[in-house]
């Protein structure tokens, strides 16, 4: 198995963060049938996935994204890394 391990900088604030993940992310229809769980505890969101699992770490102004890819994840994995990277440059880039 392998590892999908980023980060992400950004202006926004870990509440801004998280309603971005909430709201852009986590609500898309097409992703619902990936997602067997997506738990938030406090500042970390924990996800169960098809792909594998991992978690996203909020910090002020920065997001940390590790995801341990399960054997189909990896198959996947440049087009999960490209998914992440366009996402997130969609957040108000850091100054």
């Amino acid at each position: 198995m392998s590892t999908i391990s980023k980060k992400f900088e950004t202006k926004a604030s870990k509440e801004e963060l998280k309603t971005y993940i909430n709201t852009k992310v986590l609500s898309r229809q097409e992703l619902a049938p990936l997602i067997n769980s997506a738990v938030w505890n406090g500042d970390i969101l924990t996800i169960d996935s098809k792909f594998g699992n991992g978690t996203v770490t909020l910090l002020d102004q920065e997001i940390e994204v590790t995801i341990h890819l399960s054997m189909f994840g990896s198959m996947a994995k440049s087009a999960i890394e490209s998914s992440l990277d366009k996402g997130f440059k969609e957040l108000p880039p850091k100054k």
